[in-house]
């Protein structure tokens, strides 16, 4: 009946995609047969990596987003 199209909410997928990446994360390493030292540096190499990735979209949407309003 409309002839007007819907957006993909490509903001709300990936949140909703970096939610389930967190979530199987913490369940694979919870499942890991790994001592509490090698279990605690994995943790950290992980949380490490991801909140470099975090930072990296962040900047990537703030460029994007500044990109956008100076056009």
């Amino acid at each position: 009946m409309f002839s007007r199209k819907q957006k993909f909410p490509i903001g709300k997928a990936a949140v909703v995609f970096g939610m389930g990446a967190v979530a199987g994360a913490v369940l694979a390493l919870l499942y890991t047969p790994l001592s509490g030292r090698k279990l605690q540096k994995k943790v950290a190499d992980v949380t490490e990596n991801l909140l470099d990735k975090v930072e990296e979209t962040v900047e990537d949407a703030q460029k994007t987003v500044r990109r956008i309003v100076r056009t």
